[in-house]
């Protein structure tokens, strides 16, 4: 690995967070070298040494159980992303940087720390919006909608910011407890407020006035595309939207249809072949 750029290194390193990430089970060191060598095509040994770097890194830990080794994603362990945020579990010592933000979030079962691809694009488009004021108001006066919470790293990231208040919406009951718990880890539960959602179609069961001035969704590309219509009824005149969750090929289309309801391409960004966009709806 001595001759690739650090992108490169990035990268691979990358492909072996997502295997841990998507196996579904216990990996023994072994069984992930064996995947690792398949699906990048290289030796055993470069891929234990990629794993082991990872577990050096704290990106990846050893569990035992049963008297096995396991390999699995590290949960105890700060995450910066970008030049505003850093992603902590509780607990964790993190020292505080001039303009960071520290997000507490708890390792669970929805997604982690919240430190995928996604939610990174997610939260360096938000951060771009606050420092380029591109609100439609004073950020002590944006209300925000969460679509899919999650861990409700979102929401609790834009309040953080400067947001006034936020609603977190997820269908999944152990996710909205987990994002409620979280909301409290970060001294929020005055300014967020978790609910559910009844069907697919309805994003929040409550219609605020005027409507939202900042909505995010870290969402897969079908899902976005089908809540154009309620995004465009609750979103004010000049409000930010900002999605991540979907595929490069699948931008365009995304851009189009949300063009054709008078919202506005701001900026895109791409990361680990995940796509997300920052759009503004026209004034009326």
């Amino acid at each position: 690995m001595s001759r690739q750029t650090d992108t490169q290194k990035d990268r691979i390193k990358y492909r072996v967070m997502e295997h841990v990430r998507k196996s579904g089970q216990h990996l023994t060191p072994l069984d992930l070298e064996r995947m690792v060598s398949t699906d990048l095509g290289i030796s055993g040994k470069t891929a234990r040494k990629i794993v082991k770097t990872l577990v050096s890194e704290n990106r990846l830990s050893y569990t035992q159980n049963l008297g096995r080794s396991f390999v699995e994603i590290s949960r105890n362990r700060p995450v910066n992303v970008g030049q505003d945020f850093v992603l902590a579990p509780p607990g964790v010592s993190c020292p505080r940087e001039r303009g960071r933000v520290i997000v507490r979030i708890a390792p669970g079962a929805s997604f982690g720390i919240g430190d995928h691809a996604t939610t990174r694009i997610a939260l360096k488009l938000m951060s771009r919006v606050f420092r380029e004021s591109a609100l439609p108001c004073p950020p002590e006066e944006t209300l925000v909608l969460d679509i899919g919470t999650g861990t409700g790293v979102l929401a609790i990231a834009a309040c953080l910011m400067g947001a006034g208040r936020a609603i977190g919406t997820d269908t999944d009951p152990c996710a909205r407890s987990e994002a409620a718990h979280n909301v409290c880890l970060n001294d929020l539960e005055e300014k967020i407020h978790i609910d559910y959602t009844k069907d697919g179609s309805e994003i929040s069961p409550r219609d605020p006035t005027p409507g939202f001035s900042m909505i995010l969704a870290n969402l897969r590309y079908p899902t976005l595309a089908g809540l154009c219509g309620e995004i465009t009824r609750i979103a004010s005149p000049g409000a930010i939207v900002i999605f991540s969750g979907f595929r490069d090929h699948e931008m365009e289309d995304l851009v189009r249809i949300y063009a054709s309801c008078g919202f506005r391409r701001i900026c895109g960004l791409t990361e680990n072949a995940w796509c997300g966009i920052t759009l503004k709806k026209e004034a009326e």
